[in-house]
């Protein structure tokens, strides 16, 4: 897409206790195959948004080793570009590292660039956008700032936290405000911004007398309040919110179920792009008995897996039952143990405890490392 730069926002992410301490939501394992910062890059790429930056808060070792070539999620890389920004007297000074701030430290972008629109996504929300349709959207609306928004019917147990948007006839914005989960029908702002370029240029010059500490978020429910009128563009298709751990389990189940999601998220055509990792293809030995899961390269598997994810390299061994989990790289469950509602980290040795059991609204959580 022509003049039109991406920006994918790791600064607003949800902190999800325990699985987040270690790295952030951008380079959670998701699905045993991807990460969470993948579906919003590919999102970009698919759209043809081939020059794209990452406002990066944190977790650099994380994010990098993720991304691996900078090159991976372009489609012309002759052309195109991937940059990690990062805001460095935020480091220093966390009261200022806001995505804004990283912004207005990177604006390089913006003048050194044919830039006319910035697109701006976040990673929590997990959804295939064409930013073509949003863009064109945006265009015909003539306004200078837009959010992207979702109607729902369970904003009483989802989306919680997230910005409630109240629109008018005409498409426009009358009110952003917190979503409590006080109601059930609601429509919900996907943190998803289009700025026309020079007007974000002018936001950032007018910046230190508005706010130095304001995030991306505040900005926009200031321009609603005082500046300008913002755009509201709908958007319908499957889209989750990932808040909790709870959420992060039963939204990567959801995906186990291919007769109601998969159509929704994976179509023909629309690719999600990883990092490769040359693993070997799974191997199931004679003993393997595996049903209603999602297994990814390099696994060995000579136990029962009954409605799990497995990342890669994972091995079950004979006599071994995984149920109702989702296990990360490198994790060995060894024989006469049964794992059940449970979330294991990366290189976990599980041997000495027979049942390892969580609950359905509480999964069991085991850190990066733990020997049980």
């Amino acid at each position: 897409m022509k003049n039109v730069i991406g920006l994918i926002n790791l600064h607003n992410s949800p902190e999800i206790e325990p699985l987040t301490n270690s790295r952030p939501l951008a380079s959670t394992t998701f699905l045993g195959r991807y990460s969470f910062i993948d579906f919003a890059l590919s999102n970009f790429t698919n759209s043809g948004i081939d020059r794209v930056g990452i406002l990066l808060k944190d977790h650099s070792r994380s994010i990098i080793k993720h991304l691996g070539s900078d090159t991976t999620y372009l489609k012309n890389p002759k052309t195109g570009w991937q940059n990690i920004f990062i805001n460095e007297y935020g480091l220093t000074n966390p009261k200022y590292n806001t995505d804004l701030n990283n912004i207005k430290e990177n604006d390089w972008f913006l003048y050194d660039t044919d830039a006319e629109i910035v697109v701006i996504s976040p990673v929590s929300f997990v959804a295939r956008i064409d930013f073509n349709k949003i863009v064109k959207d945006h265009l015909k609306s003539k306004r200078k700032v837009s959010v992207v928004c979702r109607d729902t019917t369970h904003a009483d147990t989802r989306f919680i936290d997230c910005d409630k948007v109240t629109i008018d006839v005409l498409g426009n914005v009358q009110k952003f405000e917190n979503n409590y989960g006080s109601v059930k029908e609601a429509c919900i702002s996907l943190e998803t911004y289009v700025f026309d370029a020079k007007y974000l240029k002018e936001l950032l010059k007018k910046l230190p007398e508005i706010s130095g500490l304001f995030t991306l978020k505040d900005l926009v429910h200031y321009i609603s309040n005082y500046l300008d009128v913002v755009h509201a563009i709908k958007f319908d298709g499957y889209c989750r919110y990932f808040g909790s751990l709870k959420e992060y389990r039963d939204f990567s189940f959801e995906l186990l179920d291919t007769s109601k999601f998969n159509s929704s998220l994976f179509v023909e055509g629309w690719d999600y792009y990883t990092t490769t990792h040359n693993s070997s293809p799974t191997s199931y030995g004679l003993n393997a008995e595996v049903t209603h899961s999602l297994l990814a390269n390099g696994c060995q598997v000579d136990g029962k897996v009954t409605h799990s994810i497995l990342a890669r390299n994972v091995v079950v061994e004979e006599g071994a039952t995984v149920i109702d989990s989702i296990i990360f790289t490198n994790t060995i469950i060894k024989k006469g143990v049964t794992v059940k509602n449970c979330i294991i980290d990366k290189h976990c040795v599980i041997k000495n405890k027979e049942l390892v059991e969580g609950s359905v609204d509480k999964p069991l959580y085991i850190p990066q490392g733990e020997k049980i």
